[in-house]
């Protein structure tokens, strides 16, 4: 419908100009001597109006011929920017793929856009370490930092190749060079709380854990398990000395405190460190709470408490807890310590019924050996030896081999 209304526009404007030039009667005489041109005022109208035409014509010609280099090179220029993002794409594709060369090679073809260049080099360096290539990754970073201004990325790059290369001492340097701004942003603080572990800094690694789990960014149980894992790590460094063990222990939570991989620590500790009524009072404490076989074992084996003392609490705990097989076995050694032979004897025979356990066949036999019953020492003495299970053959595989089976 569009190019019917044009046609008759067009008719229409051709009828117009016909008619106005209908009754148009003038000449006009051009004058060059010896030369005289007589024209109608039509004609001069008509070539007047090719004239001008031309003369834009020309001058539009003109200027586009001016313009070719510039516009050539801004084809070109286009045509670079199309490959360099096109190269961009591929190589984060790629560097999800897991093919690392690939990656590596597109990089190099994307930096020919520099806005993009700081992020084809850190693709790059990425690349470069999945492929091993160490050197070329460091020279990739320190590119990235120095060429295209990207000093806190590089950083942060640098420290989380360094933490799977269990390299924690290199992710912590790289780390301390962060902005402040930066250093606070979760994904540092997960960077710093894996290379503070690698590292076994574990009271440096107590705050950034409590700062990740303020906001949320860590799941609970793995919160949960690092920090018993940091408090135990840090009872178990307290060695002998009593004033560094009673200050770390006031600064546990009293609702972490007393769980019982935490106890057994704090246990541990303050008997190194010969204050043997905190350990008893932190084994009570936890045996008021619940039933853990290890701390029934650590509070049998303070040798400095008195006999009557241990034998009172742990059948208070009997009673508690009932029969238990590690309890059981704790009353049969310290009846055996007191020489109260009978008692001794009947408690680890009942606690080798629920749980035939090595150990029990062991003191069972020394307490057969002390009370001249050698045949029957002996018979249990081979038994627990037969039942030692043996140790695991199993290894883990290699990483460097694992990941090169992944790759091919």
């Amino acid at each position: 419908m569009r190019w019917i209304l044009g046609i008759l526009v067009v008719l229409a404007s051709a009828v117009a100009v016909a008619l106005l030039l209908m009754f148009n009667h003038g000449n006009l005489a051009i004058f060059w001597p010896p030369y005289r041109v007589d024209l109608s005022i039509n004609t001069a109208v008509v070539l007047l109006i090719a004239i001008v035409v031309l003369m834009f014509l020309a001058s539009k010609a003109f200027v586009q011929l001016i313009s070719l280099p510039a516009r050539v090179r801004s084809h070109r220029e286009h045509r670079y920017r199309e490959r360099a993002l096109a190269a961009f794409r591929e190589a984060t594709v790629a560097l999800a793929e897991g093919r690392f060369a690939r990656a590596e090679k597109q990089s190099q073809l994307a930096l020919h856009l520099p806005e993009q260049g700081g992020a084809a080099a850190l693709v790059a360096a990425r690349a470069c370490h999945g492929l091993r290539a160490l050197d070329r990754r460091n020279q990739w970073i320190e590119r990235c930092a120095q060429e295209f201004g990207l000093k806190d990325q590089a950083q942060l790059l640098a420290a989380d190749c360094a933490i799977q290369d269990r390299d924690g001492a290199a992710a912590l340097a790289a780390l301390d060079r962060l902005q402040p701004r930066t250093a606070r942003q979760v994904h540092a603080l997960r960077l710093r709380l894996a290379a503070l572990e690698l590292e076994q800094q574990w009271q440096a690694l107590l705050p950034v854990l409590s700062q990740l789990e303020r906001r949320q960014m860590v799941a609970a149980p793995a919160v949960a398990a690092l920090r018993l894992r940091a408090w135990r790590n840090l009872l178990n460094q307290t060695g002998t000395d009593l004033a560094a063990t009673k200050s770390l222990w006031r600064q546990i939570a009293r609702e972490l405190a007393y769980e019982s991989p935490i106890a057994e620590s704090a246990i541990e500790a303050f008997r190194r460190a010969a204050d043997f009524s905190a350990a008893a009072d932190i084994a009570e404490r936890v045996l008021r709470k619940r039933f853990s076989g290890t701390v029934v074992d650590q509070y049998a084996g303070l040798d400095a408490l008195s006999g009557r003392e241990k034998l009172h609490n742990m059948e208070q705990w009997l009673q508690r807890w009932g029969p238990e097989p590690a309890l059981l076995a704790a009353l049969g050694r310290v009846c055996s310590e007191q020489q109260l032979w009978g008692k001794a004897e009947a408690y680890l025979r009942e606690s080798m019924a629920k749980d035939d356990s090595p150990g029990t066949r062991l003191a069972l036999a020394r307490l057969l050996e002390q009370t001249e019953r050698s045949e029957e020492a002996t018979g249990l003495y081979r038994e627990a030896a037969q039942t030692q299970r043996p140790p695991s053959t199993s290894r883990q595989a290699p990483v460097i081999n694992a990941a090169s089976s992944e790759a091919r």
